[in-house]
C-alpha cells in the first residue's frame, strides 16, 4: 500500500468555518490560520475544494480570511451535522478535513466519509470545539477508529516531491 498522499486523488473539505460559530471556538486564530494555510496549499497542487455551510442563512457565511484565499470556490449549504452528504458523488478518495466542530460536524462527516469508501485526514491543528474536552475527545475516539490525524504541515511534505523550482519556493512561503 503506498502511504503517500497523491494529489490527483485528493481534495480539501472545511467545515463550518463560519464567523458566529468560530467566535466561540477555543483556539479560534490557529484553526483559522491553518485552514488559510491549506486552502493556500490545495490551490498549489491544484486539489478540489468543498466549504460546506451551517445552516447559513442563520449562521451567517464562511469567515473572511477563508474565502479571500478561496476565491471564487461555492460554498455547500447544509443543515445535517455530517457534510457527507452535499458532497458530490465523484469525490476524490482522499479527504483532507479541517472546520469545527471537531466532536461533532468533523467527527460525524469523517465517519460518513468512510462509509463511502473515502480516506479522510483530519488536519488536527486545523479543527476545533468550544471547549478542550469535547476537542480533545473527538480526536481521540477518532484516532481510536484509525482516522488518522495529522497536522497542515505534515500533510504539505507528504504531497511536494521535490526541493527545488520555483514550486518549492511557492511551497515554501505558504508554510513560513
Amino acid at each position: 500500500m503506498n502511504w503517500r498522499i497523491e494529489t490527483k486523488k485528493t481534495a480539501l473539505l472545511l467545515i463550518d468555518l463560519q464567523d458566529k460559530l468560530l467566535s466561540v471556538i477555543e483556539n479560534r486564530e490557529r484553526v483559522v490560520q491553518k485552514a488559510v494555510q491549506i486552502v493556500k496549499l490545495a490551490k498549489l497542487f491544484s486539489l478540489p475544494l468543498y466549504i460546506s455551510e451551517q445552516v447559513p442563512e442563520k449562521l451567517g457565511t464562511t469567515c473572511k480570511e477563508i474565502l479571500e484565499v478561496a476565491g471564487d470556490v461555492p460554498r455547500l449549504s447544509k443543515n445535517t451535522f455530517s457534510a457527507s452528504p452535499i458532497l458530490p458523488a465523484d469525490i476524490p478518495k482522499n479527504i483532507l478535513v479541517c472546520g469545527i466542530e471537531t466532536h461533532i460536524c468533523v467527527r460525524q462527516t469523517v465517519y460518513d466519509l468512510r462509509m463511502r469508501d473515502k480516506t479522510p485526514y483530519v488536519l488536527g491543528d486545523a479543527i476545533g470545539s468550544r471547549n478542550q474536552i469535547d476537542h480533545q475527545l473527538g480526536i481521540e475516539e477518532m484516532r481510536q477508529d484509525r482516522v488518522l490525524i495529522t497536522s497542515v504541515e505534515a500533510i504539505a511534505w507528504e504531497m511536494i516531491e521535490k526541493a527545488e523550482g520555483a514550486f518549492f519556493k511557492e511551497f515554501l512561503s505558504i508554510l513560513k
